[in-house]
């Protein structure tokens, strides 16, 4: 079967795993360490370890939410479909209200946060500066229904937000919640997205490799993710 021409426009927007990239302070450290190798046994297998919310990841609702939902029981719709990406390029702070009220947005739209992070890019940590979301900009994002919402940075609150009020918020709407995808070099507009997890039964949340493509690979309707 022949593949379209537009699935060949993939972009990656997922951060590489390493065991030295930055972690949330707390989470364990992602190491793959050989458990078989090609000269002792014939084959390699290996053993990963990682943390539910390392690199670029799918927040759940149970992450934050006690009767939320675990990333097995999520509706993959919301997943997969077309998105739009924002750029918020903020000199300093974090992300209000006002700075998302100019764009127009839509139930069940999936929106992809492009800030200042972008910028600095080769050198992620989890410092407080990043660009998070302030509790006014998440309460605007529930008032218009988005199904998703994504940023470049390592969380959608600060650091020192204190009891994480725009995951809480999010989440317990049931507005899935990806973060530190890699949006450097990615033009504001419209794409198709691909950002699914593993299977994984019980979990509040996974890495996920998340991807670009056109638009067009996609359902036109911005409510598609409501379904």
């Amino acid at each position: 079967m022949d593949i379209p021409d537009f699935w060949h426009d993939i972009i990656d927007i997922s951060l590489p795993i390493t065991s030295g990239m930055p972690v949330w302070p707390g989470d364990p450290r992602p190491e793959l360490k050989a458990v078989s190798t090609l000269e002792t046994a014939g084959f390699q297998v290996s053993q990963l370890t990682i943390g539910t919310h390392t690199g670029t990841h799918l927040d759940a609702p149970r992450h934050f939410i006690s009767e939320g939902r675990t990333i097995d029981r999520l509706d993959l719709r919301t997943l997969v479909g077309r998105c739009r990406v924002i750029e918020v390029a903020r000199a300093e702070g974090h992300i209000a209200r006002e700075d998302l009220q100019g764009f127009e947005l839509h139930p069940g739209e999936r929106v992809l946060l492009k800030t200042r992070n972008s910028l600095h890019l080769g050198s992620r940590s989890m410092a407080s500066d990043l660009a998070s979301l302030q509790p006014t900009a998440a309460d605007y994002l529930f008032e218009q229904g988005v199904a998703l919402v994504g940023i470049d940075g390592p969380s959608i609150d600060a650091e020192n937000a204190g009891d994480f009020p725009c995951h809480r918020r999010l989440l317990g709407a049931d507005i899935l919640v990806v973060e530190s995808l890699v949006l450097a070099g990615v033009k504001p507009g419209v794409y198709g997205l691909i950002a699914v997890p593993l299977n994984l039964v019980g979990a509040d949340g996974c890495p996920i490799r998340a991807l670009l493509t056109r638009s067009e690979c996609f359902d036109a309707s911005p409510t598609d993710a409501r379904r």
